[in-house]
């Protein structure tokens, strides 16, 4: 499992523990069932307060990516290939939403968008 913190972010660090593990859930690299490190521990990885891992374990677990067993440990849940699908494709809507408003913002038509996507992909 992988996190890495940037201090220079404007994303608070529980987002972006939370970011980053879910989208190690989602692509695979977590496979379901995989014991997750302590909260402590991760912390102490990554020299921050335990309170940012402790939120984003608690946003994990209300978003079903995590589920926490009592006296066992944290484990990455399993997830349906169709709930993963729509997942990825609500996030995919909010980037491309986001592309589109700032490109309209900028003068860029939707052809010159598409070109770009089309020519980056």
């Amino acid at each position: 499992m992988d996190i890495v913190i940037s201090a220079a972010s404007s994303e608070p660090i529980y987002e972006q523990i939370y970011r980053q593990i879910s989208r190690q859930i989602l692509s695979g690299r977590i496979e379901p069932g995989t014991q997750l490190p302590t909260i402590r521990s991760i912390a102490s990885e990554l020299r921050i307060s335990v309170i940012p891992v402790k939120r984003a374990w608690e946003e994990l677990d209300r978003d079903g990516f995590i589920k926490t067993i009592p006296g066992k440990g944290t484990f990455s849940a399993e997830i349906s290939p169709e709930k993963i699908s729509e997942i990825k494709n609500d996030k995919a809507e909010i980037l491309v939403r986001r592309f589109c408003t700032e490109a309209k913002e900028s003068g860029i038509s939707a052809e010159e968008m598409i070109s770009l996507i089309q020519k980056l992909y």
